[in-house]
């Protein structure tokens, strides 16, 4: 049932993400090619003309972002508390199935979002260095570790990096979706309830921050980022990066799941549609 759940999410949810992602893959080669004719036009209303297509695509990278950080949110609320909740709410699933599959492709959007984007801008000037770049730099990292560092130890500084951006997205989005099924809990005044949910939660994962960064210091978790001076030298604790970044891992997994299951039993047992 979790599969047809994902499908369904993305069926329903992909097809302006992906008409925004053609769009920006298809405006990407024309901006490079319009780029050296820009500067050679003599006619100033042509070169304004190919000015304003130009300053269009940076519009179109901005408005994929937004749309990749906003999108999930409306049709969360679009789709469960308004109108088309009705139909959502009645299907022979469990709430929280429905909101693994939701919590799954939205995972998938961010991850679909950091690699065409960043290739579409790549393609836009026909320079593909910038993952030239990121290996070079990750192979200096390595000339300035003072520990025993293996390659699983880089591999696994990047994959916890990765972790440490994606489930931050995921938990400042479902903070929004707990947020909105706090505020639609109640009978009237849904807004502002959701507004008053959303500051609640804000305070309450500010303050498991702080509880946070100070077990890590009590622990001596902490240490292990700063960086050692060697010779007069600072140089970063690679072993002790990647405890730091695998405990705020976790910490933001756990919390995106709790979030995911809050979410899901007040959708289930305090609904009020729009």
């Amino acid at each position: 049932m979790l599969g047809k759940c994902i499908k369904n999410e993305i069926v329903n949810r992909y097809k302006p993400i992906c008409l925004a992602y053609i769009v920006l893959l298809i405006y990407s080669p024309i901006f490079y090619l319009l780029k050296p004719v820009m500067h050679n036009v003599n006619n100033t209303y042509i070169g304004m003309f190919i000015g304003l297509i130009m300053v269009a695509y940076g519009l179109v990278v901005f408005g994929n972002i937004i749309l990749i950080l906003i999108y999930p949110m409306v049709d969360f609320r679009n789709r469960v508390f308004k109108d088309q909740g009705y139909l959502t709410n009645t299907l022979p699933v469990k709430t929280s199935t429905m909101m693994i599959g939701r919590l799954i492709v939205d995972l998938l959007t961010y991850i679909s979002a950091g690699i065409v984007i960043p290739f579409a801008i790549c393609l836009s000037e026909m320079d593909f260095g910038i993952y030239k770049d990121l290996i070079h730099s990750l192979f200096d990292l390595i000339g300035y570790i003072t520990t025993d560092v293996t390659y699983v130890w880089i591999l696994t500084l990047v994959i916890l990096i990765l972790v440490t951006i994606l489930a931050g997205m995921l938990l400042s989005q479902w903070m929004f979706n707990a947020a909105y099924a706090f505020g639609h809990a109640f009978s009237n005044h849904k807004r502002v309830m959701s507004i008053i949910g959303m500051v609640i939660l804000y305070l309450l994962f500010q303050m498991l921050s702080v509880l946070l960064l100070w077990f890590l210091s009590e622990t001596g978790i902490m240490e292990g980022v700063r960086t050692e001076m060697v010779n007069y030298v600072t140089y970063p604790d690679i072993e002790g990066i990647n405890r730091f970044l695998g405990v705020i891992s976790i910490f933001e997994v756990l919390a995106t799941a709790g979030l995911v299951a809050i979410t899901s039993w007040l959708t289930k047992n305090k609904l009020n549609l729009e």
